[in-house]
């Protein structure tokens, strides 16, 4: 599969096409394709990166760009991939503690702009953040908004080599590259939010339990605590 050079999100015409004919192509190949995903992909360095939004995505790719990474799809987003193709690339993926993800989200995309275009009555609720808390119980956690959706959703664990921890991102990003034979590179980190407190200061049991029903699956599949 290929980007274009022009967009880094938008795929070939021939593989959108493959994407549009996947049920057809299966049938006549027998070889299985994944559900969508966000993926990053590289054919020298045959990897597939599962691209799960507030986990260091927009540091990662900027750190691949400026190290000269050779990237055939570089930002697809909600792509399906043919499971035989890419049956020996190494599968990898950042997950992050679902209380802290959310507060990030919520500086990023409620209170430093209305990234989700919401009404303004609305996007104005929703800075307070246990009002943000109970709008995202209402939604479909596995089919909503990449940034609020579950990051169980967003990674195909049936097969993912390894999945780095944000708490260890920098030394989880250089074991992953050591392991494909890149050589180690400097990460440039951005879209940090100066000054935000820990994310445990923003809870209170109320939100802190709701939380943890709304992503009990990242909970219980990546091993994060409160």
């Amino acid at each position: 599969m290929q980007t274009t050079r022009r967009n880094p999100n938008r795929l070939s015409i021939p593989d959108q096409v493959a994407q549009a004919c996947h049920p057809l192509l299966r049938l006549v190949t027998g070889s299985r394709w994944s559900r969508k995903y966000d993926l990053t992909i590289s054919r020298q360095h045959r990897f597939i990166w599962f691209r799960v939004p507030k986990n260091g995505t927009r540091t990662l790719l900027q750190s691949m760009e400026s190290n000269g990474i050779a990237l055939d799809v570089e930002e697809a987003n909600m792509i399906r991939y043919p499971l035989r193709t890419y049956r020996n690339y190494y599968k990898f993926a950042v997950v992050r503690n679902p209380w802290d993800r959310l507060v990030s989200c919520w500086h990023n995309k409620i209170l430093r702009k209305n990234a989700f275009r919401l009404p303004e009555d609305l996007h104005r609720r929703l800075q307070d953040f246990p009002a943000f808390v109970d709008h995202v119980a209402q939604k479909n956690i596995e089919r909503c908004d990449t940034h609020i959706a579950s990051q169980t959703s967003l990674i195909d664990l049936d097969e993912i080599d390894h999945l780095i921890r944000m708490e260890s991102y920098e030394e989880g990003i250089a074991h992953v590259f050591r392991t494909i034979g890149i050589d180690t590179f400097e990460i440039d980190s951005t879209n940090r939010t100066p000054n935000r407190k820990p994310y445990a200061e923003y809870y209170t049991d109320q939100t802190r339990d709701t939380v943890g029903r709304i992503y009990e699956k990242d909970i219980r599949n990546f091993d994060y605590r409160f």
